[in-house]
């Protein structure tokens, strides 16, 4: 894989450096920041936006802090942009699949990434450091009023089956239920039955579908180790929830706050990759305890399946950068997201093929995540 941006460790010893020399003797006003979420306190991401508000609050002496309300009580899923671009709040997590036709130079397929790491520093390289595509991603943002400050991790992916698997070939015309990537499910030889995660434990237990897809972590949250107790992770990760800013409370802020906030999310996105590992350890616990297996696909599985969400996802960020007249700028961060994974950029022929089946089989683009929330979670 080549490298485009440093690591996340290095990162953060660099920028606690630079933030250190920022606002070294220089006074915050208070100030409490509100924050609008879809995600309970209590499960992954509330837990990292938890740690978020603790390290603002250290970072800078406890001037500032956040006011976090949770479960879409104030903005729902996809509404979360609009709401705090508008000035409704302050700040919000955003999901990239949720905001196709508003972001697209955003929706680049992120869904590639064989570690924590990565998955951050793929989408934070493209938006922040790449020279070649930062400036046009960050107009893009900030033509909505609001300012990204960095992406957090999600989870990684496991498929999740009654019986027992451990490669591809072997699970083929199996009844995949699945809300997207329907086309690269298909691609791998599923029979794709259109699915959404909150059907998941009813309609797998049911028999409408013999396999499901998502987030380990996202998965155990829904106890569906309890109707599908073997997991085959097929080593992808993924990032994509957003923290973003209303841009003019963002202008707003002294070089010194800004400096607090940037460190306090760099501490943040390394904290999350940490306690991912922790719960991808517990989440194997949980499955053996139920009677099940997690187990792992091998090498040449995981190519082909990071291969085939490379294709449609490529296929799908061209279709979001046509409609909103980007195609030129979409080119470009296609050969920057190949470059950082190792991968060739898929011709039209092949992502045009890729849409047809997404078409014919009604993947939802929006409202989905890989892990099953409203957003890469």
């Amino acid at each position: 894989m080549k490298k485009t941006v440093i690591s996340l460790a290095a990162a953060a010893v660099l920028t606690a450096s630079m933030t250190a020399t920022a606002f070294a003797g220089e006074a915050i006003a208070p100030d409490t920041f509100t924050l609008t979420t879809t995600f309970s306190e209590n499960e992954y991401c509330g837990e990292i936006l938890t740690h978020l508000n603790e390290e603002l609050q250290t970072l800078s002496d406890g001037a500032l802090s956040l006011d976090i309300y949770w479960g879409g009580t104030v903005a729902g899923a996809g509404e979360e942009l609009a709401f705090v671009g508008e000035g409704g709040l302050d700040m919000t997590v955003i999901g990239q699949s949720q905001y196709t036709s508003v972001l697209p130079l955003l929706n680049f397929p992120s869904q590639v990434i064989t570690s924590y790491e990565d998955s951050i520093n793929l989408i934070d390289s493209i938006a922040f450091t790449n020279e070649k595509t930062k400036d046009f991603v960050q107009a893009e943002i900030e033509s909505n009023n609001v300012h990204m400050i960095g992406s957090m991790p999600g989870g990684t992916n496991a498929f999740i089956t009654k019986t027992e698997y451990k490669s591809i070939d072997e699970m083929k015309g199996l009844k995949l239920g699945i809300g997207m990537n329907q086309s690269a499910m298909e691609s791998l030889g599923f029979n794709v039955v259109t699915m959404m995660p909150w059907d998941y434990y009813d309609q797998l237990s049911r028999g409408v579908a013999d396999a499901g897809y998502m987030s380990i972590s996202a998965l155990i949250s829904m106890s569906l180790q309890e109707v599908t107790p073997f997991f085959l992770a097929d080593g992808t990760y993924t990032a994509g929830n957003i923290i973003t800013m209303n841009l003019d409370r963002w202008n707003a802020l002294s070089d010194a706050a800004k400096a607090v906030f940037e460190q306090a999310v760099a501490n943040t996105q390394k904290y999350a990759c940490e306690i991912a590992v922790n719960m991808d350890a517990d989440a194997e616990t949980k499955i053996i305890e139920a009677g099940g297996a997690l187990n792992k696909l091998g090498a040449e599985d995981a190519a082909r399946v990071q291969q085939a969400f490379f294709t449609t996802g490529t296929g799908d960020a061209r279709g979001y950068a046509l409609s909103a007249g980007k195609t030129d700028e979409m080119e470009v961060i296609l050969a920057e997201v190949a470059a950082y994974i190792g991968l060739d950029v898929p011709d039209t022929a092949a992502t045009v093929a890729a849409d047809a089946g997404d078409s014919e089989g009604g993947e939802s683009a929006e409202g989905e995540s890989a892990d099953g929330e409203s957003a890469a979670e």
